[in-house]
């Protein structure tokens, strides 16, 4: 007996190690760094495998082998941005990294540094190494990056010392919808660098919204559409369509839905930062009329900046948060999402070289965007129905520096590049004249206040140095230089010019061409500038002595000429 059950524990033990032997052979290692996969990679990979991308990955793959380019389409949420890059890299690695390697596109900074945190986790490789980044003023990569995340301007600014990318196997431009200027230009630029190499491949992410005109583009391409999570309703909202009007019925419905709701935090997304201050007053005051009877409400700002810094989540309050930064800077969860359906843009105009501010309806796609914050058992609603895109950013900015890069990348006749919507000819002059020539214009008479107003002599504004240059701040108020030259106009409700030097009048007398400077319109600095130019010095001063009545502590004050230019 007692030799049978030695045998029994020898023939069990000899087991056991046959099968830690087997164990050791089959462990897996991580083919980037040569080291066995961490437990947390394993619990990573049950996650993304549970993602409404990861169904597609046998077809990418296929695609992306008889394919040079590439579109997949999906709404948030689907895991795109943070799986198609890795299986970019896989390929890459197959060919054992002889085409180069993979660069991702991103037009936020911040969530260029956590995706790659975060695939970087996934990958189980150290941030830095196998994954990097590279956004302005910060790099974090190595020699042996196979995977970096980059915005979109980095890459383009790449292009200038490395013209057909060379260093990358797979270029991979994220959020196409939103249709930047950079993310426009590198689109234009790599349809021909793709001719030049027929081993270089091109992944396009965008929204479902937005493929028509990238499939009318690029001709017959694979498409990959991804079916994102389930969503909760859209309940659109009607009413009056006046400018502040989106505003009043944003916050009535917020007070209702306190009211009527049971539980849930608010998201509310508005237009600019002077809304979200108006509407955190106003939730603030009326909330505490309702606080007996319905509860707490908190309204909390997050203006892009902010920290988020709110009460706990086991708080009987209700939070409603005001912001006005795009869905992809937010990333809790809430159960219901009022959007406005609006947004701020910066839209330039090159008869008067200024920026001004409008308020645009937004995309379907980023109406898509913010509802997935809700859930599918929250509650979306929204001010308006929506433009299927936006209206591209390089049709409606400032392309100086763009027409200056494309000179740069030798592509003279501006015609070579292949935008996908092609700004009009009026850009292209003005921008062309903006690099060879200056704009002046000559400075109000300082307020009473000490406050400097800028008149523009060319088309008759009046701003004012932004609050955030050197000069703008307090204690340079009484001591504004008579001539400086800016950079950028903006038109707002507080007008303001920034990127501000100092500059003398023999100064601008020598740079201006003699051109534009008999252009000008009759004023009182160009006549200053004429004498300097007929007798080689400054007129005698003009500055005289303002009236003002007995009471007015300002009696004293100088006026000064000063003139702006650009």
């Amino acid at each position: 007996m007692e030799t049978e059950l030695s045998t029994d524990v020898e023939k069990l033990s000899e087991t056991s190690e046959t099968q830690d032997i087997d164990t050791d052979d089959q462990l897996d290692l991580n083919q980037l760094d040569g080291l066995p996969f961490s437990s947390r990679y394993y619990k990573l990979l049950r996650e993304r495998k549970g993602l409404p991308v990861w169904g597609a990955k046998c077809e990418f793959l296929d695609s992306l082998m008889s394919s040079q380019i590439v579109i997949v389409t999906g709404t948030a949420k689907t895991g795109q941005s943070t799986q198609i890059p890795q299986w970019c890299a896989e390929f890459c690695l197959s060919a054992q990294y002889q085409n180069g390697m993979v660069v991702c596109t991103q037009i936020h900074q911040r969530s260029t540094v956590e995706l790659a945190l975060r695939v970087a986790d996934e990958m189980d490789v150290n941030i830095g190494n196998e994954v990097g980044y590279s956004i302005p003023l910060q790099t974090c990569c190595s020699p042996d990056t196979v995977l970096r995340y980059c915005t979109d301007d980095v890459l383009l600014r790449e292009m200038m010392s490395d013209p057909i990318l060379e260093q990358c196997g797979v270029v991979v431009i994220d959020q196409a919808q939103e249709r930047t200027v950079s993310t426009d230009l590198l689109l234009g630029l790599l349809k021909d660098v793709l001719l030049t190499r027929p081993e270089l491949r091109l992944v396009i992410l965008s929204a479902p919204h937005s493929t028509e005109k990238l499939l009318h583009r690029y001709g017959s391409v694979p498409q990959i559409c991804l079916e994102g999570p389930r969503t909760c309703e859209v309940v659109y909202g009607g009413g009056r369509r006046g400018v502040k009007d989106y505003l009043c019925s944003a916050l009535r419905l917020a007070l209702e839905i306190h009211q009527n709701q049971n539980h849930g935090d608010i998201v509310t997304f508005l237009a600019t930062e002077q809304e979200i201050e108006c509407a955190h007053a106003i939730l603030r005051r009326k909330g505490a009329s309702l606080a007996l009877s319905h509860g707490k409400l908190v309204p909390v700002s997050l203006c892009p900046g902010d920290s988020l810094s709110v009460l706990s989540e086991g708080s009987k309050s209700r939070r409603v948060f005001l912001t006005c930064s795009p869905s992809e800077d937010l990333f809790w969860a809430v159960r219901f999402v009022i959007d406005a359906g609006v947004q701020k843009r910066y839209v330039y105009n090159p008869r008067i070289r200024a920026n001004s501010i409008v308020i645009r309806p937004i995309s379907k796609s980023q109406a898509e965007s913010r509802k997935q914050l809700a859930g599918p058992t929250g509650e979306h609603f929204l001010g308006r129905a929506l433009p299927a895109e936006s209206i591209p950013h390089i049709l409606e900015s400032d392309i100086t520096s763009t027409v200056l890069f494309l000179k740069r990348m030798e592509i003279a006749g501006l015609s070579h590049c292949d935008f996908i919507d092609r700004p009009g000819e009026i850009q292209f002059l003005y921008s062309l004249s903006n690099l060879f020539k200056f704009q002046s214009s000559i400075l109000n008479n300082l307020d009473v206040d000490g406050t400097g107003n800028y008149f523009m002599l060319t088309h008759k504004h009046v701003a004012q140095i932004h609050p955030l240059s050197g000069y703008g701040t307090e204690m340079h108020k009484k001591n504004l230089p008579e001539w400086v030259l800016y950079h950028e106009h903006t038109l707002s409700e507080n007008n303001c010019i920034r990127t501000v030097s100092q500059i003398s009048a023999h100064e601008f007398i020598q740079m201006a061409p003699q051109y534009f400077f008999y252009n000008l319109p009759p004023s009182e600095s160009k006549d200053i500038l004429q004498h300097i130019i007929d007798h080689g010095s400054a007129a005698p001063s003009k500055g005289k002595r303002k009236s003002h009545p007995p009471s007015s502590p300002a009696s004293e004050e100088q006026i000064h000429e000063r003139c702006t230019i650009q």
